[in-house]
């Protein structure tokens, strides 16, 4: 018996359950996804008896590779390994996925990360790509998210490896002028007086994962070096998704990417001054601007801004009531001499390429990170082509990163006693 043949068509096989049970979960059809998840138990059963009798009848087939050269001229094919050592480091692993797809030369290493992070759910290395070893993984994720520093405000979620979706629960509420929650209330009782009942009013929140992808290149010099493979790409993968991530929380359109808030239904945008120069940015822009954000949760509030306004910063000022002086509003962290980190009212302002142009709504926003939900899939899929740039020599990397994101709130919200409604992501108005 082929044991390695049959054990891929009864994953092939669970495969195509686990598609079935997702549709019937969504469909909320629990007694067809039980004899589903029987079925799947009875297949997973299968596999491991086979793959104990293709062990104790030798047939493990394949040679296996465990990255490392031989340097007397023994095959590596020949080598006894130990299969069960992980990858030291990413370009190790990169490594092994070139000797697979330049030489045939497999490392089982490879399978088994497959099969640790993905469930043997998400193809194999010659369908779709190999997972990245988890520790590695989650560095180059985690590497994107904390060298940020509005990624790393948001409020952020990871999705377990069996998982494509993440559903919450989010209270769906527009008015909070006599209600919490979209709907508790609260009243004063007389003595034996009854009060008319309350209730929250919610809704669900789905993001399914979307994907991002990510290409580099090596040539076979390259290759050779694992240390500096692994310090080069980890860092090149992490500052790549930090760029495109960055890009689509601040401005994503929502199709196959994140919702940024600035293409959100909550944004409030304050309208400019009358007779404000085009580009500018003026003290009564962000005393304007501030007035409209949430009455809470306001230590969390910073300025997203384009660097090009940088130099505007210094001068932005208000006129005291008489007019005689003017208070100036920005306040760099560490003096004049010191201003890496700059405020704004007290807020802190990030600097970020994503933002529009000077003049343009969204070259200047205050928003409250925390408001805003990032999930991302713990697991990285990556991938090798040696067609992509075959002239010049150079190996090309993919990697996918899964990941979604969207603003918790939907609307601006209206407070008591005021007709100007307030929100946790509000922008500058076009000033073209």
């Amino acid at each position: 018996m082929d044991f390695k043949a049959k054990i891929e068509e009864l994953r092939a096989k669970k495969k195509e359950l686990m598609a079935s049970a997702q549709s019937l979960a969504d469909e909320g059809k629990v007694e067809e996804l039980n004899e589903i998840t029987d079925q799947m138990e009875g297949i997973n059963n299968s596999i491991k008896s086979l793959e104990r009798l293709a062990q104790a009848s030798g047939q493990e087939a394949d040679p296996v590779y465990d990255g490392a050269l031989r340097q007397d001229g023994e095959s590596p094919k020949s080598q006894k390994q130990d299969d069960t050592r992980p990858f030291a480091s990413l370009g190790e692993q990169l490594k092994a996925v070139y000797n697979l797809r330049r030489h045939g030369i497999q490392d089982r290493r490879l399978q088994q990360v497959n099969n640790a992070v993905l469930g043997n759910n998400e193809g194999t290395g010659a369908e779709g790509g190999f997972a990245i070893q988890t520790d590695f993984a989650g560095r180059i994720l985690e590497s994107a998210l904390e060298r940020n520093s509005l990624l790393q405000r948001l409020d952020r979620y990871t999705c377990s490896s069996g998982a494509n979706a993440m559903r919450w629960v989010a209270v769906d509420e527009t008015d909070i002028s006599s209600s919490v929650f979209g709907g508790v209330r609260m009243f004063w009782a007389s003595e034996g007086g009854t009060v008319p009942a309350t209730h929250p009013k919610l809704r669900e929140i789905k993001l399914d994962l979307e994907k991002m992808m990510g290409f580099a290149y090596a040539t076979d010099e390259m290759l050779e070096d694992a240390v500096f493979m692994s310090g080069f790409y980890s860092t090149a993968f992490s500052l790549a998704a930090d760029e495109l991530l960055t890009g689509a929380v601040i401005a994503g359109d929502g199709v196959g990417k994140p919702l940024g808030w600035l293409n959100s239904s909550a944004l409030i945008a304050v309208p400019k001054e009358s007779g404000q120069a085009a580009g500018t940015l003026v003290g009564n822009n962000v005393i304007k601007m501030q007035a409209r954000s949430m009455p809470k949760g306001r230590e969390r509030l910073v300025w997203v801004m384009h660097p090009d306004l940088e130099e505007q910063l210094p001068t932005l000022s208000i006129s005291s009531g008489d007019g005689s002086a003017s208070k100036f509003l920005w306040d760099p962290e560490g003096g004049i001499r010191n201003f890496d980190t700059q405020r704004v009212l007290g807020k802190p302002v990030i600097f970020d390429q994503n933002c529009a142009s000077p003049g343009v709504v969204g070259d200047v926003m205050l928003v409250d990170p925390f408001q805003y939900i990032l999930l991302s899939k713990g697991s990285v899929k990556q991938d090798w082509s040696m067609h992509v740039e075959f002239l010049t020599d150079q190996m090309c990397f993919r990697v996918v990163f899964r990941c979604n994101g969207t603003p918790k709130v939907k609307s601006p919200l209206t407070i008591k006693n005021s007709t100007k409604t307030r929100s946790p992501f509000v922008a500058l108005a076009d000033r073209r």
